[in-house]
């Protein structure tokens, strides 16, 4: 079975973790799909995460697609915790740019 790690990366707000969910729900890794706002979202279960709603340390989940075992993490996209972001970069095989292209 072929690994495979995977970062996502993005401006704060930009739907990281929106679209950690979406992935890990349709991957049927998780049977619930979380939303920050309501501060249920699978990889923010920090106390601070949830309150702050705001991803404040990268986190990881492992899911089977096809032949592939993708190891996915969620980066923080506040630049107050660029540290966690930056740690996360070493370990990636590939990464998602997550774009919100309402902001511009």
């Amino acid at each position: 079975m072929k690994k495979i790690v995977l970062g996502i990366l993005a401006h704060v707000d930009a739907g990281k973790t929106t679209l950690t969910e979406s992935v890990l729900y349709l991957s049927k890794a998780i049977r619930n799909l979380g939303r920050v706002d309501h501060g249920d979202a699978f990889l923010d279960y920090n106390v601070q995460e949830r309150n702050r709603g705001i991803t404040i340390f990268s986190k990881q989940a492992v899911f089977n697609w096809n032949d592939c075992q993708i190891t996915l993490i969620d980066t923080p996209g506040h630049v107050d915790f660029t540290v966690e972001v930056e740690r996360s970069l070493r370990v990636l095989d590939g990464a998602v740019a997550v774009l919100d292209a309402k902001s511009g």
